[in-house]
């Protein structure tokens, strides 16, 4: 019984790419965006594999999931009309995906890296699909949206730290998690520092107001531009194959003859659910395998 669960995940990966409307970089044009040297690279087993794993997990990141969300709106925006059909779409579970950055579609994940949503976990929403010049900032956690502001489409807002000040003032609970201290009184950095910081990939604090000091509440994101986030997924689903590649090797006699009963000949495929979560068929009778591993 051949199995090749490596090469099932690479075709995984680019449906799920596909079946949202977005290109399959090349495995040369992710290579190219490792800074590292080729001699590095040509050490790493599944090198090209793993590039595609971190480009996955990096744009769908950046996407917003579709449910019904519990939306809470800032003393900032309480009646503003603009805001209504977006509030709307996420109230009803609408997708809002076409408001999103353009971003989210290209294959270089590097150069256009959302690091405003890597590093404080902030969305930005255009108001119609064809781009506007002001944006719908956004927060979303597992227990609801959070609209923060509108402002304009500059750079200087991707660091604005006014928006953390926003959320501490509206939702002082939602950041409780990443407080760091609660009394600093560190000298506040200047946008210009705060840009220079993060076009240097580093992460910094944001101090509001009464003192209290967050850390970054968007996870973070690596040397390399990649979300934090990104990276851990990456590395936990490739991790969870060859695990799962590795059972079905050491158990192979096991599995074939447990599956007599549907095929003589089975043939184990790894797919991936809609939350990029691994699982086994047999491909011939479409038949799921609960293969357990530790």
């Amino acid at each position: 019984m051949e199995i090749d669960f490596f090469t099932d995940l690479n075709n995984e990966l680019e449906k799920f790419l596909t079946d949202n409307g977005l290109p399959v970089p090349a495995p040369s044009m992710l290579r190219e965006h490792d800074t590292r040297p080729d001699e590095s690279k040509n050490k790493i087993v599944h090198y090209d594999l793993k590039n595609l794993l971190l480009h996955v997990f990096s744009v769908k990141g950046r996407f917003v999931p579709v449910r019904r969300w519990d939306v809470h709106i800032s003393n900032k925006l309480i009646g503003d009309p603009k805001i209504s059909e977006i509030v709307s779409k996420l109230t009803n579970g609408e997708d809002v995906t076409g408001f999103l950055s353009n971003g989210r579609a290209e294959e270089d994940q590097v150069k256009y890296a959302d690091r405003l949503l890597s590093e404080w976990g902030i969305h930005h929403l255009h108001f119609k699909e064809s781009r506007t010049k002001e944006l719908l900032f956004v927060f979303f956690d597992s227990g609801g949206a959070y609209i923060i502001d509108i402002l304009d489409h500059s750079k200087a807002n991707w660091i604005n730290t006014d928006l953390i000040q926003t959320i501490h003032d509206n939702w002082p609970e939602l950041f409780k998690q990443y407080i760091y201290k609660s009394d600093s009184t560190p000298e506040k950095l200047t946008v210009d520092q705060r840009r220079t910081l993060r076009d240097c990939n580093a992460l910094t604090t944001v101090v509001v107001n009464d003192g209290t000091e967050y850390l970054p509440m968007g996870g973070g994101h690596t040397h390399s531009r990649h979300p934090t986030g990104a990276v851990i997924k990456s590395d936990m689903l490739f991790h969870d194959v060859k695990m799962l590649q590795s059972a079905v090797l050491n158990d192979v006699e096991s599995i074939r003859s447990a599956l007599l009963h549907v095929t003589k000949s089975p043939k184990l495929n790894l797919k991936l659910d809609e939350n990029l979560y691994p699982f086994i068929v047999e491909s011939n009778s479409n038949s799921l395998i609960d293969l357990k591993f530790e």
